[in-house]
């Protein structure tokens, strides 16, 4: 697909095959699902980047993604069971192996299995999650993250499908922290999220790193966030879980921001936190006990307050601040609604990070349509956390 006239923001914002962003996102691995949520012998229906999968864990204990839909009548294969390494449709009874090629037609008296074949996805683990590429030919070497290879307890939290367009998240800047998380740090007494910064920004081989200021000061790698293009961020924060709180524990975050169509994507946060023995023990099970609570009110409050039924302010005093957190965030980005609705933006010096992002996306999807070379984007060898001053 090429454009007849210069690419604009707004058409970054459709992601389905043949789409300019979608071409593009299929150029790299995403997560997908974490790893803990795929159970075996139970085939789950995906939808990524606009389009829908079937994804299945086979008797080997490697997740396989395969188109949505058998070739045969159209069901829905994540409705059939695994066998195997493959997967037998509900339908009718076709089977299909572990490299998607089918290999039994019962009740056909001329099989003709040779002839029919689902697609399958290449998928790898790491840090929790399955990652896939999906798209054509041969995918791209799988990109590891050096401060996520380090010790400690890793942690994913649960998905979160957010119904706004991912850019909403992507284009996020430091600047908003005083004003979104207002009532947070008020609530909590934490008044230096109250404090207003500033951000530079500079384009790295991997994508962009921000530092961002506090009244002129700039403390090390805790105040840099790292852009890895196309849709990941790492960042690191003081880790403030209750029995831990008092001790300097600084871990590092990443967060992936994956569309899952046009409306609507879904944010995959992993964290390393250097702990270890029981300290990691301990860590490990009092974060799985709040994401459970978590998961039970957050996203119920935060529609209230879209619905003007309460606000910000009137959030439980108890709530925890990663929590309140969360839902400012979301009623924030759910808010600002499509791309195609907000052409008029009057963009300021706060905006040097977005206008930086969209800036790379447009130049490197410009190149893929003209049929151009596009960035080969490296990610460095080393932790960035041990080449950067704490």
């Amino acid at each position: 697909m090429a454009l007849d006239r210069p690419l604009q923001y707004a058409d970054l914002e459709a992601v389905g095959p043949g789409t300019p962003a979608g071409r593009y996102l299929r150029t790299f691995w995403h997560p997908v699902m974490r790893v803990q949520d795929l159970t075996a012998k139970h085939p789950k229906p995906l939808e990524i980047l606009g389009e829908k999968f079937t994804i299945y864990r086979g008797a080997d204990g490697r997740p396989r993604i395969t188109n949505a839909r058998c070739p045969h009548r159209g069901a829905l294969m994540s409705l059939g069971w695994v066998e195997g390494d493959g997967i037998r449709c509900r339908f009718h009874g076709w089977r299909f192996d572990g490299a998607g090629q089918c290999d039994e037609q019962p009740n056909e008296d001329r099989p003709f299995c040779a002839r029919v074949k689902l697609r399958t996805y290449p998928t790898r683990e790491y840090v929790g999650l399955i990652f896939a590429y999906l798209g054509d030919g041969e995918p791209p070497p799988f990109r590891n993250y050096p401060d996520f290879d380090q010790p400690g307890v890793i942690v994913d939290d649960p998905p979160e499908v957010i119904p706004c367009t991912f850019w909403n998240r992507l284009d996020t800047d430091n600047s908003h922290v005083p004003w979104v998380h207002r009532a947070t740090a008020l609530r909590t007494g934490r008044t230096q999220s109250l404090t207003l910064r500033k951000e530079a920004v500079n384009e790295t081989p991997y994508g962009y790193v921000s530092y961002r200021t506090l009244n002129r000061e700039n403390v090390g790698y805790r105040n840099q966030a790292h852009f890895f293009m196309p849709n990941a961020r790492l960042f690191w924060k003081k880790m403030g879980m209750p029995g831990f709180v008092g001790r300097d524990i600084v871990e590092a975050k990443m967060t992936w921001s994956v569309p899952i169509n046009d409306a609507k994507f879904v944010a995959f946060d992993v964290t390393n936190t250097p702990l270890f023995g029981d300290d990691a023990t301990r860590y490990a099970a009092i974060r799985a006990e709040e994401q459970e609570r978590q998961l039970n009110v957050r996203w119920d409050l935060a529609d209230k307050i879209l619905a003007g039924e309460m606000t910000l302010e009137d959030l439980p005093q108890d709530m925890d601040p990663y929590t309140s957190f969360a839902i400012e965030d979301y009623v924030t980005q759910v808010g600002q609604g499509p791309i195609a609705g907000r052409e008029k933006e009057m963009l300021g010096s706060t905006d040097v990070k977005p206008v930086l992002l969209r800036r790379l996306w447009i130049r490197e999807i410009t190149a893929m349509l003209e049929g151009r070379p596009m960035t080969d984007w490296k990610i460095p060898a080393q932790p960035i956390s041990a080449l950067e001053p704490a």
